[in-house]
């Protein structure tokens, strides 16, 4: 019998791996940065010296081989900046894929623009080079390519239509921090890479984000965007001095990243790697299982990744391998054989309740042509990887490899006992 029926699940009391991660270093990080009197970028420290979140903008541009980094407070903050230092506004148009979270998309409505949606691939949920061509108008002025779950973007493939189409690729990596793409970091093929430093994330800051590019105009225009038209000293601060100065290029708002969110991100960074290392092993011991269970595939990943990054390990099924069980109640049963979440992915954005525009009084008054522009596609790769995948966070890639069994275990029970989740109540 299902665990989600009475039965005995499959995993007993063995907790799964916390998340985040922290310790004795991350918390003298922490009472470092306040009792500097430094919380801000905005306010000058007892010592003098750069910022944390600068120190961060600076640490994290290295670690993935970029130029230049900024910090802001939030990643949909990160893919404002980057839109509007690339000049994109009002009458542009801008390509987002449908199956994402939806900051890509309000980020678009928020600097005057507006998101064209396009499918994406059925199996990876990566937006591809055929559908991004299928979104090209005379007003598009950018891509953004959504690096998604455990899988990335051909970036060869829609970096050439982007370039064919004279558009800007922004890569949205907040889901793959630390993949690599040819020798490359994603993030770093396109003109900027945006990420999110959530709690959830693999590099997770609570909240807050980071861009960045090798193009040293758009980092002075995205500094100055992220901070009231504020910019950096050329030279570290010394104590009780400033570190921005008033320049006025272009006028900004304010997204900066507090202290204490970078003093947690400059420890977490350095155990990025290793993290990644751990994952990848589960990962394969997943893989190798799931090649035993019928109907069930990792999601793929294009050759060129040298190292791919999971934020979500996603699972995908072929039709019936769960019967004619919704894949709401298979990741309910799977839910509850396990003690710890798997879930379908979020409805993709032409069905989300998130993206509403209409619900606020800047948006309501878009043309009817600009509404169609924005959802009126088909979106049948979408509604597939929605309906035929299962997603788990990374967290539990960071155990042992009976870790591993049980999710095997508790996949081919609930294979195996399927019909019974079309006669039972399942509380979805």
């Amino acid at each position: 019998m299902l665990a989600l029926h009475g039965g005995a699940p499959v995993r007993g009391d063995a907790p799964w791996p916390r998340w985040p991660h922290y310790d004795d270093r991350t918390e003298r990080e922490v009472l470092a940065a306040l009792r500097s009197d430094r919380w801000s970028v905005t306010w000058p420290g007892r010592d003098g010296g750069k910022s944390r979140e600068r120190l961060f903008g600076e640490a994290f541009a290295r670690y993935n081989g970029a130029a230049y980094g900024v910090s802001v407070d939030h990643g949909s903050s990160a893919l404002v900046i980057a839109l509007e230092a690339l000049g994109v506004g009002p009458g542009d148009e801008v390509i987002v894929p449908a199956l994402t979270w939806v900051a890509p998309a309000t980020a678009v409505l928020r600097v005057g623009a507006i998101p064209v949606l396009v499918d994406v691939h059925p199996e990876s949920g990566c937006l591809t080079g055929e559908s991004v061509r299928g979104g090209l108008s005379a007003r598009t002025r950018a891509v953004i390519a959504v690096h998604l779950a455990c899988t990335t973007v051909d970036l060869d493939e829609v970096g050439a239509v982007a370039d064919a189409a004279g558009i800007a690729l922004i890569e949205d990596c907040s889901q793959a921090h630390g993949a690599r793409w040819a020798g490359r970091a994603v993030g770093t093929v396109g003109c900027a890479g945006v990420f999110s430093l959530g709690a959830a994330k693999t590099l997770a800051g609570g909240e807050g984000g980071a861009v960045i590019t090798d193009r040293q105009h758009l980092y002075q225009r995205m500094l100055l965007l992220r901070a009231d038209s504020r910019g950096y000293t050329a030279d570290a601060p010394g104590p009780g001095e400033y570190e921005l100065v008033e320049r006025g290029d272009i006028m900004g708002a304010n997204y900066c990243m507090p202290e204490m969110t970078a003093a947690v991100l400059l420890d977490q960074l350095p155990r990025l790697d290793a993290q990644h290392e751990h994952r990848e092993r589960r990962a394969k011991e997943l893989e190798a299982g799931l090649a035993a269970v019928p109907g069930l595939a990792p999601i793929p990943v294009p050759r060129q990744v040298d190292r791919r990054a999971v934020y979500e390990y996603g699972i995908r099924f072929q039709p019936g391998t769960f019967g004619a069980a919704p894949i709401e109640a298979v990741a309910a049963a799977l839910t509850a054989e396990l003690g710890t979440r798997v879930y379908p992915p979020r409805d993709p954005l032409h069905r989300s309740l998130l993206l509403r525009p209409h619900t606020k009084p800047r948006f309501a008054r878009l043309p009817a042509a600009s509404v169609d522009r924005m959802t009126g596609r088909d979106f049948g790769g979408a509604d597939h990887y929605r309906a035929h995948t299962l997603l788990l966070h990374h967290s539990v890639l960071l155990g042992e490899p009976a870790d591993i069994d049980d999710i095997l275990t508790a996949l081919d029970k609930v294979r195996a006992h399927s019909p019974a989740l079309l006669t039972k109540d399942v509380a979805l």
